[in-house]
């Protein structure tokens, strides 16, 4: 049974503003935590692998999946045979609101108005031919 610990709503991707981009910006602009969340967009892991793809130390893992967590970026679930066995991964919902709104972000569309004036800004920085 999955035991998700991800808050979904956070991610509805027609929703958010800037502000909520800004932190999730900021909290996977963090080097190791950026690298445990790509390692779970592709697998499913326990923190031991974590471990040992990043060659971090088990509390640095656990806090970086706590962040992740709190944040609805990371799922987790427990073994059904041996419930000390905790697997966690992406969650794939949040993964692809994620993925939309950074597209969205820099799928930057002039108006016609500010292309006449970035080309007369252009014009007026080239140097004149001589």
């Amino acid at each position: 049974m999955l035991h998700v610990e991800a808050t979904r709503s956070r991610w509805n991707s027609t929703s958010g503003t800037d502000a909520e981009l800004g932190v999730f910006l900021r909290l996977l602009g963090e080097e190791s935590r950026l690298r445990i969340f790509s390692l779970l967009t592709k697998s499913e892991l326990c923190v031991c692998e974590i471990e040992d793809a990043t060659g971090l130390s088990q509390s640095l893992v656990s806090n970086h999946l706590a962040a992740l967590r709190r944040a609805g970026l990371v799922e987790s679930r427990r073994d059904d045979e041996d419930g000390r066995w905790i697997f966690y991964r992406a969650n794939r919902e949040a993964a692809a609101a994620l993925r939309e709104r950074l597209e969205a972000l820099l799928d930057v569309q002039l108006s016609a108005g500010d292309k006449r004036r970035a080309e007369q800004v252009c014009r007026l920085r080239q140097p004149k031919a001589t």
